[in-house]
């Protein structure tokens, strides 16, 4: 029953921190990582059948707010998916532990940028933007 209970408020806020914009997956992939021992490989997987249903969610609604250029996302689509599959070729020719450093990396780095790279006038903008 505890096991349920951690993993529903782990999905409970990944969810709402993914609604809001703010990496929610990342949430997850920690979560299924750190207190369930999964490999990251697996962990990322089920981070991208989390997202499914929030990113269509998430289309829906920007397209319908006409915030999304069309016919520039149907050019995107074919080099974002030949560059998963690139990406899912690759994981699986190295050791899952390179995968987990890679990730960790790419997180550190992301937030490193955002935290010393973003104008301190741009976050404040943004915060104001989201609370109307």
């Amino acid at each position: 029953m505890n096991e349920w209970l951690i993993a529903g408020i782990a999905s409970l806020v990944a969810g709402f921190v993914s609604s809001m914009g703010l990496g929610g997956g990342g949430i997850l992939v920690l979560y299924l990582t750190l207190f369930l021992n999964m490999p990251q490989t697996q962990a990322g997987g089920i981070n991208l059948l989390f997202f499914l249903p929030v990113a269509a969610v998430s289309i829906f609604i920007h397209i319908r707010q006409k915030r999304i250029d069309v016919k520039l996302a149907l050019k995107c689509v074919p080099l974002g998916m030949a560059g998963a599959c690139l990406g899912v070729w690759i994981t699986q020719l190295v050791e899952p532990v390179w995968v987990t450093r890679a990730f960790a990396l790419l997180v550190f780095v992301l937030g490193a940028k955002e935290l010393l790279f973003t104008p301190w006038k741009l976050r404040r903008n943004d915060s104001n933007s989201s609370g109307k």
